[in-house]
């Protein structure tokens, strides 16, 4: 996922489009907002508790509670909107979860998500900051309807006082005299909003919340003239702005103690450093008190496949949630001595597991030896363990099952060693009897040179697709033929594709110059590709590609002509023809293997994809998500 820090513009094109008499408006309503703003935090932060005992999520908020992102399906990760709405979960939820807050299971929440990079708050005030721009038990889905004609809220919304994590009422505001129905939260423009799921919405606002004259971060939000108080980038001298590369003020110019230990350790922990590097856990744990267990590099590697297969820590959530568990907030750390003098003590993980630890013969923590410890600078504490806690066979198998894109193959040297993924699903489907046609095809037509290397995503025929057009009784040398190589080149799709990547109306190029369509029924597991129906997804071919199973051919046109052209029938591996009688070695006047169109574009056994021919007169060759209004499907 992308880390860039977001550049925050000094006004959106919607305001540069109001009149004066309108910036006067939003002005008014601007400062009101901050007004109240202001008056709430004053009150809110003179007694102990802090939170307005009116607001309707009042006990919410009292009770440290977050929504339930166990279950979060990251759609649309190369959309830019929700990239943000994921950085601020990612950067900003883990510091939460630190001061006790829990997740809570079919909670309504909103996600104010601002436009400012989490990673540039200081730490100090991270969580104020966080708290800011979260509302739990309530989701805005509504607010379109906050005002009436005179600016004045009388909805549901308003009278019913939501307010965020830190206590401070959420407002709503439309501009009165806009005519591109902007609306501002608690003084703010609204961006846009989106529906994560049904308890879950995000709304993202052009600016951030909380107190403008007491900024999260002096060297990064600048208090400047702008009324909407944007946060501006950093100021680079001598860089163009097409080349700056604003570094998030969180990294700091000394290493943290842990990570500085790690880097000074010649041998023993770069599994652990390498991964921890790559976590949420390096810009957090360094203002608390831990005690960390290590495992040793020969831990790590005891999960390794030898040559291929699956590694459990080749799947970051994994992998992050394994590292949670091996470390421990503790008021004070947990020293070796205080371990040899203990019978037993149980600490919980950061990640909600609890680990014990036995003194005695030895001292070890989940019967995994302890086999060095060192103290930090920071005065927490390192244990370098044997094992690494909390995986197991029955885990890793598990794991196994639901990742198989991510298991590693064997390096195959047939039938094709510069096309492993054509290789692998080749004797994938070799192996089923569902699929003796394709591999039969894939057998006759040279298509490697295509199809060389990895990530792809292979639509696979079933022999039934094969059977009802006819296509069984084709022989070899037409499947081998410039036109029948084409067609078989429209089943591959450059790029891996996952299910959750087959859109309704998405529209990919495939690997013959043509197109695909997916249509999927809301409501049903129908899914189509152009007129095929998927009878099996996401059939993983290692992590090489991805498989799709289905119950007709694409692009069959391209071959319907010589079902009945041709009077030959196929030859068996032995040379005799079906039928039982002698193979003729000469081709009848009557029989056109090769098209005449194709034969100019045979030069040199080289196949010319995207020749020109009437098939694909009406086609546009476009990249992946061609709007569908400018094309049309093959006949």
């Amino acid at each position: 996922m992308s880390r860039k820090m977001l550049q925050v513009p000094m006004a959106t094109l919607v305001l540069l489009s109001l009149s004066l008499l309108q910036i006067a408006d939003v002005a008014a309503v601007a400062d009101a907002a901050a007004t109240a703003a202001t008056a709430a935090t004053t009150s809110t932060t003179t007694t102990t508790t802090g939170i307005d005992a009116s607001l309707k999520n009042a006990k919410l908020i009292e009770g440290k509670v977050l929504p339930d992102l166990a279950i979060l399906q990251r759609v649309n990760q190369e959309d830019e909107k929700w990239q943000q709405v994921y950085r601020f979960i990612d950067d900003g939820f883990p510091v939460l979860e630190l001061y006790g807050y829990k997740p809570k299971s079919d909670l309504p929440y909103t996600l104010i998500v601002p436009k400012i990079d989490v990673r540039s708050i200081e730490k100090p005030r991270l969580k104020e900051f966080m708290l800011e721009h979260v509302v739990p038990g309530k989701i805005f889905d509504s607010y379109s309807a906050v005002a009436n004609g005179n600016g004045n809220s009388n909805s549901k919304e308003e009278e019913e006082s939501f307010g965020n994590g830190n206590g401070h009422k959420i407002v709503f505001r439309k501009l009165e005299k806009s005519h591109n129905n902007v609306w501002l939260l608690n003084g703010q423009q609204i961006l846009h909003k989106l529906r994560i799921n049904e308890n879950l919405m995000a709304i993202a606002i052009d600016g951030y919340l909380g107190d403008r004259k007491s900024p999260y971060s002096k060297r990064n939000i600048q208090e400047t003239n702008n009324r909407y108080n944007d946060p501006q980038p950093l100021e680079q001298p001598n860089i163009t702005n097409a080349h700056a590369k604003v570094e998030p003020v969180i990294k700091e110019s000394k290493a943290s103690p842990l990570m500085s230990f790690l880097a000074n350790m010649k041998t023993g922990t770069k599994v652990f450093q390498h991964f921890l590097s790559k976590s949420n856990l390096t810009r957090i744990m360094d203002d608390n008190a831990y005690t960390v267990l290590i495992p040793s590099d020969n831990a790590f590697q005891r999960w390794h496949p030898i040559d291929w297969g699956f590694y459990p820590f080749s799947v970051p959530e994994f992998t992050e949630s394994v590292l949670r568990n091996h470390f421990l907030p503790m008021q004070r750390p947990l020293r070796l001595a205080d371990v040899r003098n203990m019978d037993e003590v149980v600490v919980p993980t950061m990640g909600g597991e609890d680990v014990v630890f036995h003194g005695q013969p030895t001292p070890t923590v989940n019967n995994v030896s302890i086999m060095s410890d060192y103290n930090l600078s920071n005065g927490n504490q390192v244990f370098i363990i044997s094992e690494v806690l909390f995986v197991t066979e029955a885990v890793v198998s598990k794991l196994h099952q639901m990742h198989k894109d991510k298991e590693t193959p064997p390096l195959l040297a047939f039938p094709w060693f510069g096309a492993q993924f054509l290789s692998h699903s080749f004797l994938a489907l070799e192996r089923d009897p569902r699929f003796t046609q394709i591999t039969r095809y894939l057998n006759s037509a040279e298509i490697a040179p295509h199809i060389s290397g990895a990530n792809y995503t292979f639509f696979v025929p079933e022999d039934r697709a094969f059977e009802k057009l006819g296509f069984d009784k084709l022989s070899d040398e037409v499947m081998a033929s410039q036109r029948g190589v084409k067609m078989l080149l429209n089943h591959f799709v450059k790029g891996r594709l996952y299910n959750r990547d087959l859109r309704d109306n998405e529209v990919f190029e495939t690997i013959g110059g043509g197109h695909i369509k997916i249509t999927r029924n809301p409501g049903s597991n129908y899914t189509s590709v152009n007129n095929a129906q998927i009878t099996e997804s996401e059939v993983f071919v290692y992590n090489l590609g991805t498989m799709y199973y289905l119950d007709d051919i694409l692009y069959a046109h391209m071959l319907r002509d010589f079902v009945t052209k041709s009077t030959k029938t196929r030859s068996n591996r032995h040379g005799s023809d079906s039928g039982g009688g002698s193979r003729s070695t000469s081709r009848p006047s009557d029989v056109e293997i090769v098209p005449n169109e194709f034969e100019g574009e045979h030069n040199g056994g080289d196949y010319a994809i995207h020749g020109d021919d009437e098939d694909f007169e009406d086609e546009i060759i476009t990249p992946k998500a061609l709007p569908v209004q400018i094309y049309e499907l093959p006949k």
